[in-house]
């Protein structure tokens, strides 16, 4: 028993591209064309050419909002409070407040000198004293 056959058609990859550069969202494609976003997955597995016009319609989409915000940092009106939310939400990998930073290479067991040592200070000094009266 097969299913229904497939509304997929190559053209949708070009009309897809060009629904998200300007400025709609993937998903809101599937009503444009009148189809489940379920199938819209479906098509990106089975369909490596519009799994292709995805990632492109993403890089249109996010070209689409860079350009409205760099046209409202040059005096268009706009509300940048929603362009940055907009942002925020759409692009959250470029547009993030908080950014994780990973070190390897850190030694947390380093000791810290007491405020009645002063041990450290004088290798320092004697240390940059060395390096001064040098030849």
């Amino acid at each position: 028993m097969a299913g229904q056959p497939t509304k997929y058609r190559p053209q949708y990859c070009e009309k897809l591209i060009t629904h998200m550069s300007e400025g709609f969202s993937y998903e809101s494609f599937a009503g444009l064309i009148s189809c489940s976003l379920s199938s819209l997955y479906n098509w990106e597995e089975s369909h490596p050419e519009f799994l292709e016009a995805k990632k492109t319609g993403f890089e249109k989409n996010r070209l689409f909002y860079e350009a409205l915000g760099i046209a409202a940092m040059q005096g268009e009106p706009s509300n940048s409070a929603i362009w940055i939310f907009n942002m925020k939400n759409r692009f959250p990998k470029q547009w993030r407040d908080k950014h994780d930073v990973e070190s390897t290479n850190v030694n947390l067991n380093a000791s810290v000198a007491k405020p009645d040592e002063t041990t450290s200070q004088e290798k320092l000094a004697d240390t940059l004293k060395a390096i001064l009266n040098r030849d």
